[in-house]
């Protein structure tokens, strides 16, 4: 899955493994029911829908806007060189520093490029390369030369360098699951389970000699949840 075609412009984030979210949930059906106050089970069918859909609309992996991964997922950073990466981002105040998509970083798989004779050379942690930024949760990280130290030259080709790295909420030390991001998977799951309840086409359902229903879209309702889930993600939001 390629997250971005144009590979001059910081690289092309490509997803190796996506998250499993029946294994490890990012916001479980129990905690959602909770957060909504919901003690029954009649309507768990509904929410795991509702939570499927909110979680896919924030999680890069799923192609989602937020730009943070949410469950635990693997990517590959292919670049044509180390020398390519956007000219306006300098993570960590280091100008050779290749900042990684998705945070927040769990753990560098590898780091390998092609030498200019075509021979493909993998770099070691502490030695070819160091972690800028792995204790900051809600920043981005990104890997650099070590101190005094300057990146090897690889040949200018298409995915040259490849940077595979695990990324997301795995519940460790300083990844666990923001509790805003949390609550605003919740409210999105509220905002959709009317819209998911019923048939969107109707407009009242009747039965003769008993009642009518109506149905009746709340725009301000929508208006004020999407203003509350936008209010709750913008420190996490990553572009």
């Amino acid at each position: 899955m390629f997250r971005n075609n144009d590979i001059s412009d910081g690289g092309r984030p490509v997803l190796i493994t996506p998250p499993d979210y029946n294994t490890t949930p990012i916001v479980s059906l129990a905690e959602c029911k909770s957060a909504l106050g919901i003690s029954t089970s009649s309507q768990d069918a509904l929410i795991t829908m509702a939570l499927d859909a909110a979680i896919s609309s924030l999680d890069p992996a799923s192609g989602g806007w937020l730009g943070r991964a949410l469950g635990v997922q693997t990517w590959e950073l292919q670049l044509r060189s180390f020398g390519d990466r956007r000219a306006t981002v300098r993570p960590h105040y280091n100008p050779l520093a290749i900042p990684l998509p998705y945070p927040p970083l769990v753990a560098i798989a590898s780091v390998k490029y092609f030498d200019v004779n075509g021979v493909d050379t993998t770099l070691t942690e502490g030695i070819g390369f160091r972690v800028l930024g792995a204790g900051e949760p809600l920043g981005r990280q990104a890997i650099a030369p070590v101190y005094n130290g300057v990146w090897p030259v690889a040949r200018c080709d298409d995915a040259s360098v490849r940077i595979r790295y695990s990324c997301g909420y795995d519940g460790q030390s300083n990844r666990v699951t923001p509790s805003q991001l949390s609550t605003a998977i919740c409210l999105s799951v509220r905002a959709l389970m009317p819209v998911l309840a019923r048939d969107g086409m109707l407009a009242e359902d009747r039965v003769d000699g008993i009642g009518t229903r109506k149905y009746q879209n709340n725009p301000e309702f929508a208006r004020i949840t999407e203003a509350a889930v936008s209010s709750l993600l913008v420190n996490l939001a990553k572009f």
